[in-house]
This record gives C-alpha cells, sequence and structure tokens, in this order.
C-alpha cells in the first residue's frame, strides 16, 4: 500500500500532466502529448484517463530500470579494461555494446506471469491459474539459442536478446531506454575513460531489478 508521501508523490505527476494536456487541448504541438490527443485505438479515441495513466507509466518506467542497468554495465567495464578500451576507441561501437551489456546484465531478471490454461513444458506441468516466473536472465545466457552465451562480444552481427521482454508485455520505454543508455555511455567515456572499483571493495547486487547496493568508483585522471 502506497505511503501518503507515495500518494501525494504520484498525485502531483498526474496533476502535472493534466495540465499540460489541458494546454495540449488548446493548441496540438509536434509531440507524444498531441498525438494522444487525436489517436484512436480500433476507432476509439484514447479517455483523459488513459493518457494520464501512459504518461505516468513513461515516468516512473524508466527510473529504477535505466539507472540500474548502468550501475551494472559501468561495473562490468570497470572490471574488463580491455573491452573499456574498445568503448572508447571507437564510440561507433556503442549502440552494441549497450545490446551485449543488456544481454549479460539483464534489468529485470525475471518476471512473474500467470498461466491461463493447462499446459506443460520440458515434462513439467502447468495448471490454469499458477502464478510462472520466467527467468529473463536465464533465457539471455541460454547456450542453446545464443552462441558463445558465456562470453561477451561486442561484435555480435545478431544478438536476440530479450532483455526488454517481449509479445505483448514487451517495454514500451525500450527505444527511450536505449537511446540514454547509448548517451550515457558515449559521453561518460568521452569525459572519463578512466574508472575502477575501489580496491578491496566487493560490489553487492540486489535481487529482482539487477543493480549495486554500493558502488565506490575510484576516477583516474586522463593518462594517468
Amino acid at each position: 500500500m502506497a505511503t501518503a508521501y507515495q500518494q501525494e508523490t504520484a498525485d502531483s505527476i498526474y496533476d502535472y500532466f493534466n495540465e499540460i494536456l489541458d494546454v495540449r487541448e488548446a493548441e496540438r504541438k509536434d509531440d507524444i502529448l498531441s498525438r494522444f490527443l487525436d489517436a484512436e485505438v480500433e476507432g476509439e479515441k484514447l479517455t483523459r484517463e488513459d493518457m494520464l495513466d501512459i504518461c505516468f507509466l513513461f515516468l516512473i518506467a524508466g527510473l529504477d530500470t535505466v539507472t540500474a542497468t548502468l550501475d551494472c554495465m559501468f561495473a562490468y567495464l570497470a572490471a574488463h579494461p580491455d573491452q573499456r578500451g574498445q568503448i572508447i576507441e571507437d564510440p561507433t561501437i556503442i549502440p552494441a555494446a549497450v545490446e551485449e551489456l543488456l544481454r549479460w546484465e539483464t534489468p529485470v531478471m525475471g518476471v512473474v506471469r500467470v498461466a491461463i490454461e493447462d499446459t506443460e513444458m520440458d515434462g513439467c506441468p502447468i495448471h490454469k491459474g499458477d502464478n510462472v516466473m520466467v527467468m529473463i536472465g536465464s533465457a539471455n545466457t541460454d547456450e542453446a539459442d545464443v552462441p558463445d552465451a558465456d562470453q561477451v562480444r561486442f561484435d555480435r552481427e545478431v544478438n536476440r536478446h530479450v532483455a526488454f521482454g517481449g509479445g505483448v508485455h514487451r517495454c514500451l520505454g525500450s527505444h527511450l531506454a536505449r537511446q540514454e543508455l547509448r548517451v550515457a555511455l558515449r559521453e561518460w567515456h568521452r569525459r572519463i575513460p578512466e574508472y575502477s572499483v575501489a580496491e578491496g571493495h566487493v560490489l553487492q547486487f540486489t535481487g529482482g531489478i539487477r543493480s549495486i547496493d554500493y558502488f565506490p568508483m575510484v576516477i583516474s585522471p586522463v593518462g594517468a
């Protein structure tokens, strides 16, 4: 159950977008909110509640996952200076590096679903109504589907990872997340190419959304 502070914060976010939508009602702009106002789904326009819910989801969905993913990407690159050097020397590989690190450091490692019918998977019966845990992180390192699954390679020509899920449950913010991750890696390594984890510290990764509790980073002067 949300605390009073959480509810107040959520309400303020809804109020903010509601005011912007009022402005867009009066005058359209070349932006996604104006498109929401004119969009139709199967012949029906979105309600104001629909639009506010989508805006709220877009805002909160990337708060933890993108920052948590950057935690893990920087931790990996700090521990693998040779591959970090590839990014520094040739920033054009960053999009491929992002995809590979998404596969290797899957931000949301598992999701829970409810079976809608009786079925069976690899001899294991699944009954209608059962909770099913889908291990996305395991799928992304499945040696039966991914060549050299246990190796991080920035030169993969095909990378069919499912870090953003799939089907109707695919992450709506996947394109924005990719862009944010690419920009973050590009600009960080342009300015701060040398860094490492503080000597003697062992990073502890969280469950659920994969992130790092405490990350003492040592930044080295350029050329050191």
